[in-house]
């Protein structure tokens, strides 16, 4: 066992590929995000065990999150490319980007396949949030002596001995 909840980053990543996840742009059109919201939920329950699952109770959160964005003034939704790419053209302007879990999950460098669903090394900056490898000016990494798991998988650092134990 991998140690999966199956209601995370596995299942999202999992409905992105299958080409049925739901994405923040469509909450821009409620009829279109009920289409596409029912449509998902017969696939993910056919793969996922839905327990205690309150379909309308989380149709009204959406309902309230496309009021939200969707309200008078200024739109909230936006495309996510040419916002950071507009705040790349402005000097005075910076962005921060934060990564967990390093390379040891990462989805292609870890330790498959007891990994993570996502890029966690820094190029996870270009494919997650389309900022181009050229723009990064500065890149700061953390590193921990040992490798963690939520659930199975190998340890690498591991310590069979009192160290260890207490680590």
């Amino acid at each position: 066992m991998l140690g999966t909840t199956a209601k995370g980053i596995g299942p999202t990543y999992a409905s992105k590929s299958l080409r049925i996840g739901l994405r923040v742009g469509d909450l821009a059109d409620w009829d279109l995000f009920l289409e596409k919201y029912n449509r998902f939920i017969s696939v993910f329950e056919k793969q996922f065990s839905l327990s205690n699952f309150d379909k309308e109770k989380e149709l009204d959160q959406f309902r309230q999150l496309y009021e939200k964005f969707n309200g008078k003034g200024d739109k909230m939704i936006v495309d996510g490319v040419d916002y950071m790419h507009d705040f790349l053209k402005d000097p005075k302007k910076r962005i921060i980007a934060e990564g967990a879990n390093a390379t040891m999950l990462d989805i292609d460098f870890g330790t498959y396949p007891y990994v993570t669903s996502s890029s966690t090394g820094i190029g996870g900056v270009g494919t997650g949030l389309g900022v181009p490898p050229q723009s990064v000016e500065t890149t700061i990494g953390i590193m921990k002596a040992y490798t963690t798991r939520v659930g199975a998988g190998p340890f690498p650092t591991w310590l069979d001995n009192p160290i260890g134990d207490k680590i």
